[in-house]
């Protein structure tokens, strides 16, 4: 299939960098969800989507549990890739290549929003389970490495930007 769109001008490629950086946000958080659910719920088995739901050391939940851990490792899967097609189309239209570390901040912010929507929403608010099987004695301790990835991100993000700034300065 042929890209038919015309060619992009120099101004473009702020608006593509914009959408590149949304795009690569989506790629993080739907890639940490994949890591979480593969490392966390398969491998290590530290506790499973609906453990706190369906009791997992049961026959039936735990087939309960594989089956909606299954589900959302698809759906993990699905968010990744509309994030990578999205920074793939981004990439493709602008006009000159787009700067990396600001897009690989933009997705480490996007793996620590998933571990800390992960916290807030299925640990705390919805009570699907916790960081570990058992009570949520490290839940608190989920939030605060959660904060530090995204401010790690936030970091790369604003250094590779103004490195971008500096760097278009310097060449004008």
């Amino acid at each position: 299939m042929t890209d038919r769109s015309p060619p992009r001008s120099a101004d473009s490629t702020s608006g593509e960098l914009r959408k590149a950086l949304l795009a690569s946000g989506v790629f993080g958080f739907g890639f940490s969800g994949l890591i979480d659910v593969l490392v966390l719920h398969h491998v290590l088995q530290l506790h499973h989507l609906l453990s706190d739901v369906y009791d997992p050391t049961t026959l039936s939940g735990l087939r309960a549990n594989l089956v909606a851990d299954g589900l959302f490792s698809v759906g993990m899967v699905l968010v990744a890739g509309v994030g990578a097609g999205l920074l793939w189309r981004a990439e493709r239209r602008a006009a000159a290549p787009l700067p990396v570390r600001p897009l690989a901040g933009a997705a480490v912010v996007g793996l620590g929003a998933f571990d800390l929507f992960d916290v807030i929403v299925n640990h705390t608010l919805l009570g699907l389970h916790s960081a570990t099987d058992g009570p949520g004695y490290y839940d608190p301790h989920w939030a605060a490495v959660s904060l530090l990835i995204i401010a790690a991100g936030a970091y790369v993000y604003r250094t590779g930007i103004a490195r971008a700034r500096g760097d278009s300065a310097g060449e004008a």
